[in-house]
């Protein structure tokens, strides 16, 4: 049993040292990938998942993130009808490290975004049908940098979106809400 013990230690020793051999390779580098999430805006039926990309230039306090997305319907009720709203956001994002730990650091956001909303208007409104405007909003949060060797991470954030409408017959529906984002970035 003493022996499992030290042999677990050790084990634990050498994943961390290596994690933090990896956090050191990956400042000052550029990297792009994948990101997958989830979003729902308060006066929203219900929430939906998103899939985008995103690409991540780190030094070792400051970095700065450019991401582009596609988010599914959310469904509103509006005006007796019902109106479905999709969304391809651009976002940057500035991002500061605080680093606790070689291999564990974590990071605070905030960022701008231009939203292309595309709304689908159903019944109970003058002039139904498809709509769409770009709308400008801006986000705060934090996040968490996970190296996986020294060339990956696996980044978890979260965010809080402040956006509004422009258009007037749903300028009392709140497109703000909380977004949640993991990302795996490829830095070379």
């Amino acid at each position: 049993m003493k022996y499992i013990k030290q042999i677990s230690l050790v084990a634990v020793m050498l994943i961390f040292s290596g994690s933090a051999y990896a956090q050191s390779l990956l400042k000052d580098k550029s990297g792009i990938g994948p990101r997958i999430g989830y979003y729902k805006a308060p006066d929203a039926e219900d929430g939906t998942m998103f899939i985008g990309a995103q690409t991540r230039f780190r030094g070792e306090i400051v970095g700065f993130e450019l991401a582009a997305e596609y988010r599914g319907e959310q469904s509103y009720t509006v005006n007796g009808g019902e109106l479905t709203v999709k969304q391809i956001p651009v976002t940057t994002s500035l991002l500061v490290f605080v680093p606790v730990a070689p291999n564990f650091q974590p990071y605070g956001l905030i960022g701008l975004g231009a939203y292309y909303s595309i709304y689908d208007y159903d019944g109970g409104f003058i002039n139904p049908g498809d709509d769409a405007e770009v709308n400008l909003g801006y986000h705060l949060g934090f996040g968490l940098d996970l190296p996986l060797n020294e060339s990956a991470a696996l980044n978890v954030d979260y965010r809080y979106l402040f956006l509004d409408g422009n258009n007037d017959s749903i300028s009392d529906k709140e497109f703000s809400g909380n977004v949640l984002t993991a990302g795996l970035t490829f830095y070379f």
